[in-house]
């Protein structure tokens, strides 16, 4: 199965729970509100080890068992996978009947009732996502530096959604979670410190992006 094959599936899932939790038989907005928080968790997980193992496999950086062929299809499971549980994240939002959003406010979150900057950095975080999964969907009609550069809006992205999660989420008092938003983003700067000085990409990279 291809990773594409599953992100598909994972949205069909997603948005059958969306429909069920909303107009299913035992449906309450009790449970749609818990499915979008879940959601939104989820990608920010999927979309935190897409981005570190992105970077890992550029740096040639190597794990126990874990080949570089291993480490880019990582990489590409986890970014699909992200964009997908991100749909059925704005799919659980539209439809709640707490926070009442329309599609505008999901697209810019500056109209959104329920504080719209966090919101706003949320939709730009969804934008980054999206740009950079399509364009690596169809990465072999583009230039590898065009590619790359239009991939690199998976680190702002990373760093929107972050300042999303933490701004807007509902569990972000919750030490574990303070904690988590700590040492993913640890990681992330780390990665970045390691990246600054300039490696040579990896042989292939360009090939191997285009699969």
């Amino acid at each position: 199965m291809t990773s594409w094959k599953l992100g598909a599936y994972a949205v069909a899932a997603l948005l059958a729970a969306v429909a069920l939790t909303r107009y299913g038989p035992a449906a309450s907005s009790a449970q749609t509100w818990h499915l979008l928080r879940a959601a939104g968790i989820v990608t920010y997980v999927l979309f935190w080890l897409s981005a570190l193992s992105g970077m890992a496999f550029y740096l040639r950086l190597g794990a126990p068992g874990l080949r570089q062929s291993g480490l880019f299809e990582l990489h590409r499971v986890t970014g699909v996978l992200a964009a997908a549980f991100l749909a059925g994240h704005l799919a659980a939002v539209l439809v709640d009947p707490w926070i009442r959003f329309g599609p505008l406010d999901i697209v810019t979150g500056l109209t959104a009732p329920y504080r719209p900057l966090a919101l706003f950095a949320g939709a730009l975080a969804a934008w980054a996502l999206g740009i950079v999964t399509l364009t690596t969907a169809f990465a072999g009609r583009f230039l590898y530096a065009t590619w790359l550069n239009l991939h690199r809006l998976a680190f702002p992205g990373y760093l929107l959604a972050l300042l999303h999660a933490m701004a807007a989420g509902s569990d972000t008092g919750r030490p574990l979670f303070l904690a988590w938003y700590g040492l993913s983003a640890g990681c992330i700067a780390g990665m970045l410190m390691l990246r600054l000085p300039g490696r040579i990409r990896p042989e292939g990279a360009a090939a191997v992006a285009g699969r």
